[in-house]
């Protein structure tokens, strides 16, 4: 039960940050080929370094969408997408990436992340760092990199939330320090201060509930999980003054 109700949280503040990434990464591609008809169909406008990874993205993630999103035949039981077939049908084919964007899964939009040009992936990253800055008290400055090893993480623990896995003890990557307790600090960096004082204190009760219905399995709990005694009311009293 605990289990269940810390992925169910989980899950739910994961889902905000991937609405967030899908939006900024829409805005921030585009805006830099904003008279492209569907540009994130060309190899070109993607990191050069990465280019069979972004070539493998485009064939079997975007074509394949709006194939069969776009195709008329399947109106039957897939039904595809009705926003997408609407802007093949009625805007010659032009469909926006922020459009697109609601059809890809969470690791398909960090694919997409990950295979942009050096300017667009900056881009992104000051655009959070923007958005965190909107709603604390002080900066915070958000790179290139340290994003690259949230959304890794948040994509492993978002699809353990998804498929019903045990995910309290679950390590990304099998590191100690690669736990559920760092992905609840990741969400700090792309949740605005609100919803993130609301989840740390959800998890915080959580947590506090099951250490105490479970008094001699506390301290293996705490462990499992990544969290030392004390942190959770530091880090509380952080996230108030930030």
């Amino acid at each position: 039960m605990f289990d269940r109700e810390l992925r169910e949280l989980l899950f739910s503040a994961i889902t905000r940050a991937e609405a967030a990434l899908k939006a900024v990464c829409a805005h921030e591609f585009t805006r830099l080929h904003p008279d492209v008809v569907n540009p994130y169909l060309n190899p070109d406008y993607y990191d050069s370094r990465r280019r069979p990874s972004a070539v493998a993205l485009i064939d079997k993630v975007f074509k394949r969408i709006l194939e069969l999103d776009g195709n008329p035949r399947n109106r039957g039981d897939y039904g595809g997408k009705a926003y997408i077939r609407h802007c093949m049908e009625d805007h010659n084919g032009q469909v926006p990436l922020w459009v697109l964007a609601n059809d890809l899964s969470f690791g398909q939009t960090v694919w997409f992340f990950q295979v942009q040009s050096p300017a667009v992936r900056l881009a992104v990253a000051e655009s959070f760092t923007g958005l965190y800055a909107d709603t604390h008290d002080g900066p915070r400055r958000i790179t290139i990199k340290r994003l690259d090893s949230i959304f890794n993480r948040l994509v492993f623990y978002r699809n353990l939330c998804a498929h019903d896995e045990r995910c309290y003890c679950a390590l990304y990557d099998g590191r100690a320090n690669e736990n559920v307790y760092q992905a609840i600090g990741d969400l700090g960096y792309l949740l605005d201060k609100d919803d993130y004082l609301e989840l740390f204190g959800r998890f915080s009760a959580l947590v506090a509930r099951a250490t105490s219905a479970m008094p001699s399995r506390r301290q293996a709990i705490l462990s499992a999980m990544g969290v030392r005694e004390r942190e959770l009311a530091d880090r509380a009293e952080i996230i108030l003054r930030s």
